[in-house]
């Protein structure tokens, strides 16, 4: 029996000079993995955007890519002509336990 592939969730939110779109957040992930990574290195991290709104957001990823993909949120400062940060806040095995654990931080403006 094959093993299901452990995932990694990753709540994040971005410090910018105005409202990133999800699609435009997206181009600029998918974006930077290739660049750092190349094609192969990027169809490894099953990168999934589970939830995006306001600035903060919620990403999958399998955990052998997790610092894959950390890196590659850590080297984006700008999208779409307007500068930006991408802040971890927390990284977890299930999205229940990153909601409870971390969304007070992100509500607090931690």
């Amino acid at each position: 029996m094959e093993d299901k592939e452990r995932q990694r969730y990753i709540l994040f939110k971005i410090i910018s000079e105005g409202k990133i779109e999800d699609k435009q957040l997206i181009r600029a992930i998918w974006k930077n993995l290739f660049q750092l990574y190349g094609d192969f290195g990027t169809s490894q991290t099953g990168l999934w955007v589970i939830e995006y709104e306001n600035n903060h957001g919620i990403i999958r990823t399998n955990v052998q890519a997790l610092q894959m993909v950390r890196t590659a949120l850590a080297v984006i400062r700008k999208i779409e002509d307007k500068n930006c940060l991408f802040v971890v806040i927390g990284v977890s095995g299930t999205i229940k336990a990153l909601k409870k654990k971390h969304l007070s931080k992100l509500n607090s403006g931690a």
